[in-house]
């Protein structure tokens, strides 16, 4: 009587067991469709991408050459006001743009000017891969669609304008990155120190938590 009261108790807690894992793995599957399978935390993704980014630029100037100087005509779709803060469906806008340049840059480097350097490939390949899973994130949480897709980069014909035109699309990326990423990390400290504002551009479930982490 008592194996068989045993062996009741094992099957329940087995069961019970089987329950609780089929709702953890229920819940890890839905946070994975809904932030792209991957977990969303808009600033340590930013800081992830940021350093990635920055890899990516140092292999390309290792690749092409340091001293490329600045393509003067810039990028204003990277640009900034640095002490304002970020208005999140033109930050998604500048993500489109950043990853349509990096594509370009990837097929230029693979097409054209360093076909055999597979390690630079992978590396803008996962830094791209990366810069839309970001703008995913971004995106989800801030509902904050591009309004009106920017026009893609357009890269010159001239190899040696190619390529400080790529230096200077990765320069720029990085450095918008930099700043997001100081912007997210202020917000974190405001709010510690009860200074945490919920505006229109915060929905204020992503700031009570919502299955996002900031």
């Amino acid at each position: 009587m008592r194996r068989i009261r045993m062996a009741e108790y094992r099957a329940g807690f087995l069961k019970l067991a089987c329950i609780w894992m089929a709702i953890l793995m229920y819940g890890l599957d839905a946070t994975k469709k809904h932030t792209g399978g991957a977990s969303c935390s808009p600033k340590h993704l930013t800081a992830l991408t940021e350093s990635l980014v920055n890899e990516s630029l140092r292999c390309f100037d290792e690749a092409n050459g340091k001293h490329l100087g600045i393509w003067s005509p810039g990028f204003p779709e990277l640009h900034v006001q640095k002490s304002s803060p970020p208005n999140w469906t033109k930050v998604h806008c500048s993500f489109l743009f950043m990853y349509e340049g990096l594509n370009d840059i990837l097929e230029d480097q693979k097409n054209n000017l360093n076909p055999q350097n597979v390690s630079l490939h992978k590396k803008l390949q996962e830094t791209i891969e990366r810069i839309k899973m970001l703008a995913n994130c971004i995106n989800n949480i801030f509902n904050s669609t591009c309004s009106s897709k920017p026009s893609p980069p357009k890269m010159p014909k001239n190899v040696f304008e190619r390529k400080q035109w790529s230096h200077t699309l990765l320069k720029a990326a990085r450095d918008y990155l930099v700043w997001l990423e100081k912007k997210f990390v202020s917000y974190v400290r405001g709010t510690k120190n009860g200074k945490g504002k919920v505006t229109k551009t915060q929905p204020h479930k992503y700031l009570e938590g919502s299955g996002y982490l900031l």
